[in-house]
Order: structure tokens, then sequence, then C-alpha cells
């Protein structure tokens, strides 16, 4: 899965298609496409697309308790990166301190990804959110603080399923730039009243940062738990403890 294909470059360049015989070669620009979206995914902090989805191994993470009217405090956690792949066993991890040791949620507790199934449910997930929800948080023996202030341990997968038209746009500019940087290739006429190559490619450049920038790329912060009807007050992500 590409976030954009080397036709869609192609076209964004007014150029023929690229193919064995031309510079750069079709496998070149696949190459640069490649680079691109490697550099789109390091800027936003994210993966665009399900067969790029990342691996995230021993998040630490502070629990953060959740008043409830029904039942005792709950505990939630807002994962880094949002939204993530459904919590499975074998591949995902949730180590939870109970006050003595870590337990594994995923393997030994019930839970669910979906947060309408909450009922008798040890654990339940917001995936859109990348929120981890941990019933009866406050029944646990609290009085002993976690190891070095870290509640949970999560090993998780995250990803959007579907490729943003910014983000395309994004790796298109990326990749016309790398294309362009190269003066000897005479990829594009240029006349007296036309920018030279490095000129276009700086220019491709700033676009791709600017549709990263205008589309709030590049801060991805989470709303407040206030915001999207949960519980607490306060900033939700969390930072990593070390």
């Amino acid at each position: 899965m590409v976030y954009c294909t080397r036709n869609e470059v192609a076209a964004f360049l007014q150029v023929a298609d690229f193919g064995n015989t031309t510079t750069p070669s079709d496998s070149d620009v696949d190459s640069f496409i490649t680079m691109s979206m490697s550099r789109v995914e390091e800027l936003t902090n994210h993966a665009w697309a399900t067969a790029r989805a990342k691996v995230v191994t021993n998040e630490r993470a502070r629990i953060q308790l959740v008043r409830s009217n029904v039942v005792n405090s709950r505990g939630r956690i807002q994962l880094e990166h949002y939204p993530i792949v459904d919590l499975a066993s074998g591949t995902d991890k949730l180590n939870v301190w109970d006050g003595s040791a870590y337990t594994e949620y995923v393997a030994n507790k019930t839970g669910t990804n979906t947060v309408t199934d909450s009922v008798n449910k040890d654990w339940w997930v917001d995936t859109e959110r990348g929120i981890v929800y941990i019933n009866n948080y406050a029944t646990m023996n609290m009085m002993n603080s976690s190891p070095q202030g870290v509640d949970a341990y999560v090993t998780y997968r995250y990803r959007t399923a579907s490729t943003p038209d910014d983000i395309k746009l994004a790796t298109i500019y990326f990749t016309a730039a790398m294309i362009a940087m190269n003066d000897d290739l005479n990829l594009m006429q240029e006349g007296d009243d036309s920018m030279d190559n490095a000129a276009r490619s700086q220019r491709f450049e700033e676009m791709a940062m600017k549709v990263l920038k205008d589309g709030g790329r590049l801060d991805r912060g989470m709303a407040m738990a206030r915001a999207i009807g949960g519980f607490g007050v306060g900033r939700t992500a969390l930072d990593n403890v070390y």
C-alpha cells in the first residue's frame, strides 16, 4: 500500500509516465515514494494506511482515574498514538500494575474493542481515540505505587485505515521535490520566465509542509476528556515515563 502512485506524481509534474528507460526510472520513483511516505510518517508520528500499521512496544503509561456514577472508579489510559488497531491476544499487551505485580489483561482478562460492549468486561477500548478503559481500577490495591510511576505497559498497533487526501498530496509533493532536485534530469522545460529545478524542488518541499501544517497533522494532540464525552479534567495525553 502506497500513499500515492508514480502515475499521480507524473500527472502532477505534467510529464509522461515513468518507465524503464525514463530518467528517473519507474523503480527510482517507487523508491522516492517509499522514502517520502516514511518522511510523512516521521513528521506526523502516524501511519496512514492499514498496510503501513506501526507497532509500539511497551509504551509507558499512567492511568487516569475516571469517576462513574454507576460503578467504582475506572482507569483510563490515553495512548500516544491513535487510531489504533484492535487489541488482540498474541500480538498486543496490556500490562497493568495491580499493587503488587503487572497483570496482562489482553490475554488473561475479559475485554472488548467496542466501547458499547463494556458490561462485565475487565477492559475495553475506544480504538478511534486510542483510549483504553480498565474496569474497577479503584478496587485494586493502589496504596503501593507502581514502579517508577509506570501504571501500565502497552504494546499495540496504530494506523488510519485509509489514506486521507492531504496525506496523499503531501507525499506527491515530497516525491516531486526529490525528482526535481537534480538539475541534470531535464525533467521540465525551463524558460527564461520559469523556475529552475532547484527552485521547484524547494517550492514542492514548502508546499508539502504547508499541507501537513494546514491539516493539523504536525500536532496530533488529543482533546480533553470532557470534550469527548469522557470524565476527568485537564489534558489527557500522557507523557512517557523514563
